[in-house]
């Protein structure tokens, strides 16, 4: 690996390093923020409520709060040690958590302040406003910034170096060809959670609630859950048979289902918190919520490997217009013709003239 191509991912990396303490800090502002308002509404609130019910309250304020962005900042850091073993999975990875992460960046923040402002306080509740501000600022330049650092061509070349032969194999290679089952994957575990919440009423048979704002908000996420996952599976195979372009399409469709699946992860984490609240009433939605954000996380992790797929250095070879010819068929890749280009010698039959 030369230096230049060192150069680009060691920005990245490092950028994801700040971005990750800027996340840290704003968690820990979030952490004081909720506890601080848990004790001023067990002063104001709380007497005579069991000392339990008010711990389920601060837990699921707590998770309310940190937990998307938890799981952001322990996906970044897993992504970044494969990235600093080599692994191109982790740089393809790197590059869609940080896109998405300043989304989620901007909703911790948020977040954070529709929690508080459920309370009427007079002075302001954990980190000062403007550190608040600042670590939002900072993590999303740094998100960012780790993002274009890590995508740039010299970026992908670092990780380039090893894998890329594989003498005597047909057709795309196997990163190629998994990143469709990967999507499929995803899709499918991103419907799960939603179907949760709903599972009753689609045994019985009643869907009258389905007519409900709710229901139609539910019908509309799965909807475009499905089509998202299908469009990238359809593009990612697509681009197997040898058509580049499927593999900029199966990304675009990647990258929408990857929103919904941030969107569903939120919506896993409120109905668990909502189930702490109402644990008292032997309520089932911790269970559901559990379960929802069970099958959310892993399918995040799945369409992130079909991301990685695509990204394989070994997929981008294949992809490569000089380097295979469209409809390949039985043909070795990555070239339709091993011999070395200055080779005189003729090959099937041909004669040099």
């Amino acid at each position: 690996m030369s230096q230049k191509s060192r150069t680009p991912v060691a920005l990245g990396l490092t950028a994801v390093g700040l971005a990750v303490l800027s996340l840290a800090v704003l968690l820990y502002g979030a952490y004081i923020g909720v506890r601080d308002t848990h004790a001023h509404a067990v002063q104001d609130l709380g007497t005579g409520l069991p000392t339990d019910v008010l711990e389920a309250i601060l837990t699921a304020a707590t998770l309310e709060a940190m937990l998307p962005a938890t799981l952001l900042v322990a996906g970044l850091l897993v992504c970044a040690g494969l990235a600093l073993a080599g692994r191109d999975a982790g740089r393809a990875g790197l590059v869609w958590l940080c896109g998405v992460g300043s989304v989620v960046t901007l909703v911790q923040y948020a977040n954070r302040g529709r929690l508080l402002s459920r309370w009427d306080f007079d002075v302001w509740i954990g980190l000062p406003a403007w550190a608040g501000a600042l670590c939002v600022l900072v993590a999303m330049t740094a998100l960012a910034g780790a993002t274009v650092s890590l995508g740039t061509p010299a970026a992908r070349q670092a990780f380039a170096a090893t894998g890329i032969e594989q003498a005597g194999r047909t057709g795309p290679p196997a990163p190629l060809r998994a990143a469709v089952p990967r999507f499929a994957v995803g899709g499918a575990l991103s419907l799960a959670g939603p179907v949760y919440i709903n599972i009753d009423d689609l045994v019985d048979g009643d869907l009258t609630d389905l007519a409900s704002p709710a229901g139609l908000i539910f019908l509309a996420g799965t909807g475009a859950i499905a089509v998202a996952a299908a469009g990238a599976c359809s593009a990612a195979w697509v681009a197997g048979r040898g058509w580049p372009n499927g593999a900029r399409i199966a990304r675009i469709a990647g990258v929408l289902l990857l929103l919904l699946q941030v969107l569903s992860l939120y919506w896993a984490t409120r109905t668990t918190a909502t189930g702490l609240r109402l644990d008292f009433l032997d309520s089932d939605l911790e269970l559901t919520g559990t379960l929802m954000l069970v099958t959310v996380v892993a399918g995040i992790a799945a369409t992130l490997g079909g991301f990685a797929g695509l990204a394989d250095p070994r997929s981008e070879q294949f992809l490569r217009p000089a380097s295979r010819t469209l409809h390949q068929g039985s043909q070795s890749w990555p070239t339709a013709d091993p011999r070395p280009a200055d080779d005189p010698a003729p090959a099937g039959g041909y004669t040099v003239p």
